[in-house]
């Protein structure tokens, strides 16, 4: 009798146990939108565009010093420092909205191919190489490459001694206007200064631009699925299908893999809100709130591509003719990643995020 109560006491206890561990709600995942977006304006936004200005007028300041003193380590030097600039320039590219778009600072910094013979005509011209004559020119005079072009030359390495006063005099303007234009992204985006910090921070919340956070949110995928198209199937693709090296991206300096390499990189910081000294709310975090295996994915297909990328072990204009495999893997790997961040990213994005 003693044994069956107290089997009964049992039983109704586990019974118990049970009733309440049905009847607990789960807790409500914490609402981290409003901190993604913060920290994604500084660590992604901020920050870069703080230091591509820092990065451009290093490198202005040494073109001005080699122009008035061309020596071999002044070049090297203005090379290096072309190659650092741009690097930040390629891995913002995965954020390529805001100012840099409605401002058209884009196609004013990064047009290419340069248009040579119209170059030529004007380092041949009488005219006065200053800010107001650059911002008229056509895009595909002015920005990364035509100063690419001067630092390294076309086909052979630039020498020193084979500057003349005209296009030391245009690399003076050409890096003096990339500074000014650099300079005012870091403007539009410095929390103390500029108000699309703001505007893109308070989405949802009273920005008058961003109405909805979910519009923010699929600003910074759109982005990042924008610069993974433009990769795969313009700056890798066009150049591959039609072998045409002529449209190839920064071919002077032989940079064009480190460019495509670092534009693919871009996406993996802005998905991750994350810099070389900070690590913030990202979607990441809100990837891996609602569907833990995507944020796998996506990470996974990032490897995918830069790996692809790595595996092309010769100059991106020497690859398309004599690496064909793997630049069409390369093409595939970051289609993927593109093709996982718009079928899935997004929706869950749209699912989850509603104002």
């Amino acid at each position: 009798m003693k044994s069956s109560i107290k089997f009964l006491f049992m039983a109704l206890f586990f019974v118990a146990i049970l009733t309440a561990c049905k009847e607990k709600t789960p807790e409500p995942m914490p609402d981290i939108t409003q901190a993604i977006l913060i920290d994604y304006s500084n660590n992604i936004s901020m920050h870069t565009y703080t230091e591509l200005a820092l990065a451009s007028d290093q490198l202005h300041a040494d073109i001005v010093k080699f122009s008035l003193s061309p020596t071999k380590v002044g070049l090297e030097k203005c090379q290096s420092d072309w190659k650092s600039t741009r690097a930040i320039w390629e891995q913002s590219e995965a954020s390529l909205f805001g100012p840099v778009s409605t401002n058209s600072i884009d196609p004013r910094i990064d047009t290419w191919p340069i248009d040579f013979n119209r170059l030529d005509s004007i380092l041949k011209s009488s005219a006065v190489f200053n800010q107001m004559y650059i911002e008229q020119l056509e895009e595909s005079l002015k920005g990364f490459h035509p100063i690419e072009y001067l630092l390294f030359g076309r086909g052979t390495s630039k020498q020193f001694s084979k500057f003349d006063n005209r296009q030391l005099e245009y690399l003076v303007a050409l890096s003096e206007n990339l500074k000014t234009l650099t300079a005012s992204l870091k403007s539009d985006w410095d929390v103390n200064a500029g108000n699309f910090y703001t505007i893109f921070s308070s989405a949802g919340n009273g920005s008058t631009l961003y109405t909805t956070k979910r519009a923010a949110f699929e600003e910074i995928a759109n982005a990042m699925v924008g610069i993974c198209d433009e990769v795969a199937n313009g700056k890798i693709g066009e150049v591959f299908t039609t072998l045409d090296s002529n449209k190839e991206e920064s071919p002077f300096a032989k940079n064009s893999l480190t460019d495509f390499t670092n534009n693919i990189n871009g996406v993996l910081y802005a998905y991750q809100s994350k810099n070389k000294i900070a690590d913030g709310n990202g979607l990441e975090d809100f990837v891996r709130q609602h569907n833990l295996s995507l944020d796998g994915a996506i990470k996974q297909k990032h490897g995918s591509a830069i790996a692809a990328l790595n595996n092309i072990s010769m100059p991106f204009g020497e690859a398309i003719h004599l690496q064909p495999i793997q630049v069409q893997n390369a093409i595939d790997a970051i289609n993927a990643l593109k093709n996982e961040m718009e079928t899935n990213l997004l929706p869950l994005i749209q699912l989850h995020i509603k104002s």
